[in-house]
């Protein structure tokens, strides 16, 4: 009987520290199993160094977007621009917008711009926000991008900017030297036309003051046969 009294007595000390461990063990794979759950959240990989130059990135870029294969449109060319080498976005629009505009509507509609380009939207996206924003009247379409259907000529804008990104580039941008004629479309801004036969969106004037539209282009017909002149 005192034989059977001290068995006990050591087994339940053993059976107590065996269920224990299976406590121990069973909360482990619990909780391993919460770290594969579909809700854990799961830790944010930190992002690699881009060992690269800032302008030979961006000729890089740049250069790609004129690649029909390579499908960057300008606001994705700009964004990865500004993400990848770190260019200047808020001054490059802030430049550019100011030339066709630098009050404070032209400021708002710049606001728009780098948000819509630092959140890596498409063209359409962009070409949709700040039309709508322009048709509430928060900021007013500057002539020199007022297409002929009245709208905001948003890819003149886009590239302008991206010109102004390249304008120390150890290739010139060539420009007409010879007048020449352009027959008007529904999506065509002064702008436009600068950028098309000049390289330079502010050359607009040129053409403005060759055709009398300095602030009539919307009124101009599609068809219409306009000039580029020389410089």
């Amino acid at each position: 009987m005192v034989k059977d009294q001290k068995r006990i007595s050591v087994v339940q000390p053993v059976l107590f520290v065996l269920l224990c461990l299976m406590v121990i063990i069973a909360g482990g794979v619990f909780i391993l199993d919460q770290g594969r759950s579909p809700y854990h959240v799961t830790a944010i990989p930190v992002a690699k160094h881009i060992s690269v130059t800032p302008l030979s990135a961006a000729y890089r870029l740049l250069d790609a977007s004129d690649d029909p294969e390579a499908d960057l449109s300008p606001a994705v060319t700009l964004h990865r621009l500004h993400s990848e080498t770190k260019t200047g976005l808020d001054s490059l629009v802030h430049t550019v917008v100011g030339a066709f505009d630098d009050t404070s509507s032209g400021r708002a509609m710049e606001s728009y711009l780098v948000w819509a380009i630092r959140s890596g939207k498409p063209d359409a996206y962009v070409d949709s926000l700040l039309n709508s924003a322009a048709a509430k009247g928060h900021f007013q379409v500057p002539i020199a991008l007022t297409t002929l259907s009245g709208r905001l000529d948003t890819q003149s804008l886009l590239r302008s900017v991206l010109v102004a990104a390249t304008q120390d580039r150890s290739v010139p941008i060539t420009s007409a030297h010879v007048p020449q004629k352009h027959l008007l479309r529904m999506s065509d801004s002064l702008a436009g036309l600068s950028l098309a036969h000049y390289g330079n969106p502010l050359d607009h004037t040129h053409i403005a003051d060759a055709n009398g539209t300095s602030n009539r282009m919307p009124k101009a017909k599609v068809g219409q046969a306009f000039e580029a002149p020389g410089l």
